[in-house]
Parts: structure tokens; sequence; C-alpha cells
């Protein structure tokens, strides 16, 4: 074989291997991770995903394998798929984390887009509406609270243009089954302060879909005083993170082979033979 065709043999070999890590590694977790994500699942579904998302985004092989199983596995759990394979936008995985300090690899992060965020906060069955408005220059917006409540005002400017630089607002309001309502708003500034914090930064839905991004970062906001499940305030608290499933990839004790703790005979005889019997009659001085 030329040096050519040697090189190009082990380039392909180099692009094989991460697929090839994150195969064995769902083969030897499956029973674990089944139990997270329920058994609506197979492991080559959840396989035939990951090879979709790094199709869409290479990065994601350079990432460690358990960092991307672990966001899919959130995803799972939470019932929602990554854009990358519905093109839905209701959730991203990208290789935006931080790295690893064990491989120094980086890992793989999980966002919840706003469209997934308002059906986490649907499923409560509590809310009659909800909604989400970006405010750009030349709308006419205003809000105020007085002693019957929080109120808005909004009508859109066809002319406005809208783009990130010209946005200046983002409100959520939600109308809840019993008459009550929730109403929260963020200046640009305040959602500036959030993409910095964020992972992705200019990068990734930040970039692509910026208007996106606001409105869904108004609504984890307004998250606490919705009636939402726990799930959902769990996955509004860990967004933008890499999920933390360490124990199913790298248990300290395997739950299937921990042997019966038994107390042996010669034990139980050396306890007995140590510890004199309620019936026995002290020692005289």
């Amino acid at each position: 074989m030329g040096t050519l065709a040697q090189q190009a043999n082990g380039r392909q070999l180099a692009a094989m291997n991460p697929m090839q890590n994150l195969q064995s590694l769902l083969a030897k977790s499956w029973p674990r991770i089944a139990s997270v994500i329920g058994n609506n699942m197979s492991p080559e579904r959840l396989y035939q995903m990951c090879v979709s998302s790094i199709n869409h985004e290479p990065k994601l092989a350079e990432c460690t394998p358990e960092s991307v199983l672990s966001c899919f596995m959130r995803c799972s759990s939470l019932g929602l798929e990554p854009s990358d394979v519905d093109g839905l936008g209701k959730a991203y995985i990208l290789p935006y984390g931080n790295k690893n300090f064990k491989t120094g690899r980086r890992e793989a992060v999980l966002i919840v887009g706003y469209r997934g965020m308002i059906e986490l906060a649907r499923r409560s069955g509590e809310l009659k509406s909800i909604h989400t408005q970006a405010v750009y220059k030349g709308d006419e917006f205003s809000h105020w609270e007085d002693e019957t409540g929080q109120h808005f005002k909004f009508a859109a400017n066809p002319d406005a243009k809208h783009s990130p630089e010209n946005l200046t607002h983002v409100y959520m309001n939600a109308q809840l089954t019993n008459g009550g309502f929730v109403f929260e708003v963020m200046t640009k500034n305040e959602v500036e302060a959030i993409k910095r914090r964020s992972s992705a930064g200019d990068k990734g839905p930040w970039k692509s879909d910026y208007e996106a991004m606001a409105k869904k970062t108004v609504i984890r906001r307004s998250f606490p005083y919705l009636p939402v499940s726990v799930q959902a305030q769990e996955a509004a608290s860990v967004d933008e993170q890499t999920p933390d499933y360490s124990d199913i990839f790298h248990p300290v004790i395997e739950s299937s082979s921990t042997p019966a703790i038994e107390a042996s005979h010669s034990e139980s005889s050396q306890e007995t033979s140590t510890q004199p019997s309620l019936d026995e009659e002290a020692p005289h001085e």
C-alpha cells in the first residue's frame, strides 16, 4: 500500500473511532441508560439519533462520548428530540461545553429551545395559553403594574427591522386555567448578560436563532412562577449544561452484580464468643 493510501486509510480509521467508542459505550451501559429514558427507545434508535446529529454538527465527534449520550438521554427523558433530528427547534445538542478535566476533550451541551420550554410548560395542563414576543425598535410597547396586577401593551410595526441589534425587549405572557396570569419581561441588556454566560456564546443558536434564544430566556426565567412539573423545573435549571450521568456510565458499584450481604458462620461464632450472653453470670471479683 502506498504512502498516500496508508494516510487515507489511517484518516478513515481515526474518523471511525469516535463512533466505535459511542457504540461500545452504548452497548456496555444500555441497561442503565434504559432505566433513565424508559423503554420507548431502542439502542439502535438512540445510536442513529447520535449519528444524525454528528452528521449535522461534525465537531460533536470530538466531544466525549459520555457527554454526547448524556445529552440525548436528557432529551429522551424530557420527551424532546434534538432539532438536528426533527427540525422543530425544541432542543439543540452542541459541542460548546467546557473541556473535560480528565480527558482534555470538549463536552457536548444540551440547549432547550423556546418551543421545547413551551411544550414542557404546557404539559402541566394548568396553562390556558402561553405567548412570547420579541420587541424591536419601532414597535409600540409599554408595561406597568398597579393594584390590579401587571399590564402591557404591544403593537408591532410592520416596518421594524427584525435584527438582533434592533431588539429592545422580550416578554412572556401566560394565562392560567384558574384565571390568573404570569407576565415576565426582559431588556436587551438582560438577554445579552445571559448569552455571555452561555457555553455557546456567539455560536450555535445564539448566532443563527437569536430571537428564539431570547424568547427561551424569558420563558426560562418565568418557570419558577409557572405551574410546571418538577421535571420541567429541573430541565430549566440545568439548561445549557452537560447533563451529569456519571453514575450511569461509571458506576462505583454494579447493582446487578452486588452479592447478598450475609454474615458468615465463622463471623457469627466469633461475635458470639467475644460477647457474653445476657443469661451468663458475670464473674465474681
